[in-house]
Order: structure tokens, then C-alpha cells, then sequence
């Protein structure tokens, strides 16, 4: 017989404070979800009680998190929960705000279905999030991730209103071959090279072979 939601919440708590980690549950509703539990570990960094957690809803995202990042976090869970897989999970970092801290902490968290309707619909999602500040490499990745997250869709647009060709000559450029040797390649003269290094530095408004290639690499062109 399937357990209600509150018997395997209940059951599952007593493990979840063990846990090194913390441990949250939300219900997913129609216009947000909200915290329907969080381990202790997780209120004490917070600096909160459980039912100011659940009466914020989901502004508590905005309060203690850096939402940089949200929207291809929600891709990933929407995806998820479409699936209806109880056994499917997605790991991200993510920018948490403690009480007793200015800056921001890095967490490397894991999410999963946690309960599911009797058709099969998800209620709840389980989290488990590890902070990462202590571990250098791993914060510095998480950073650098972030900010090539930001510049991604900060400069889209732009990036979209390049022509095929002047495509491909950013991303030689980016390569560091010369305008001679691009021409060669592309099969076009060094005039037309020109142009089209001299267009791509207007749009997208840079200047060095360094900017072409953070290009290349945000767009997947090298």
C-alpha cells in the first residue's frame, strides 16, 4: 500500500537530520513550490524556523539565494518532472546566503522526485546541498561557471546577429590564424577578412583576439 505523503515525510526526516548535508522538501504547487521541510542543519544556517520558511513561499529563493543561474536550473527541472521518474536526478551549484555570513556560499546540491500522485504526478522534490567553500577547486569552478553562464546570455543577442560567415571567421580568429591564412581557408580575399573582423568588433563591441575567442568558447564555435 503506497504511504501518504506525511508518513513518508515523517519517516524520512529522522534519516534526513543525520545527514551531513541539508536536506529540503518542497511541494510543487500550480504558481511556485514552497519548503514543507528542511533539516536543522539548513534552518541554523538560515537563521529561520520552519514556518517562516513556508510562509515565504518561494520569495525565499530571493531572500537566501544568488538566482543567477535559476533558469537553467528550471529547465532541468522541468524536464525532470516531466519524465515522472522517481530514480532521476540533476546535480548544479548553487549561491547560498547564510545568516552570519556577507558573502555568498557555494553548494554543490542534488535533486530528485520525492513523492508523486497516484498518477504518477510529482507533489514533492527532494534536495540535498553540500557547501563547497572549503574546497577551493571546486568553488572557483562553480564561479567560473557561472560567470560564463551570465556572459552567455548576456551576449546572445548579439552573437545571433552575426552572419554563417562572419561565424566562422570569428572562430579562426579565435584559433589565432592571421587573416592571410583565414582567407586561404575560407577561400575569400584578405579584404573580405577584414570586413568581416572589422563587423564582428562593432556588433558584438570588442577589440583583442582574447574577447574573440570568449566568444568562440561561450558559443560552442571551438
Amino acid at each position: 500500500m503506497e504511504q501518504s505523503f506525511e508518513q513518508k515525510l515523517k519517516n524520512f526526516s529522522g534519516c534526513a537530520e543525520l545527514m551531513p548535508g541539508v536536506v529540503v522538501v518542497h511541494e510543487l504547487r500550480p504558481e511556485d513550490f514552497s519548503t514543507v521541510y528542511m533539516s536543522s542543519r539548513g534552518l541554523n544556517q538560515l537563521g529561520v524556523s520552519l514556518q517562516e520558511l513556508t510562509e515565504m513561499g518561494s520569495k525565499y529563493h530571493d531572500r537566501f539565494f544568488n538566482n543567477e543561474d535559476m533558469e537553467g536550473f528550471m529547465i532541468k527541472l522541468r524536464k525532470m518532472l516531466e519524465n515522472r521518474d522517481p530514480n532521476e536526478t540533476f546535480t548544479f551549484f548553487q549561491q547560498v546566503k547564510f545568516k552570519d555570513r556577507q558573502e555568498w556560499v557555494w553548494h554543490v546540491g542534488s535533486i530528485r522526485i520525492f513523492h508523486q500522485a497516484p498518477d504518477g504526478t510529482p507533489t514533492h522534490i527532494v534536495t540535498v546541498a553540500f557547501p563547497v567553500d572549503r574546497m577551493k577547486h571546486i568553488e572557483n569552478k562553480a564561479e567560473r561557471l557561472l560567470k560564463e553562464n551570465m556572459f552567455f546570455k548576456e551576449n546572445l543577442g548579439k552573437f545571433l546577429g552575426l552572419g554563417k560567415r562572419a561565424k566562422e571567421v570569428l572562430r579562426l580568429v579565435a584559433l589565432g590564424k592571421s587573416s592571410n591564412e583565414i582567407a586561404d581557408e575560407l577561400n575569400i580575399s584578405i579584404d573580405t577578412v577584414n570586413t568581416h573582423r572589422k563587423n564582428i568588433k562593432k556588433k558584438l563591441g570588442i577589440s583583442t583576439t582574447y574577447e574573440f575567442t570568449e566568444y568562440a568558447h561561450a558559443y560552442d564555435l571551438i
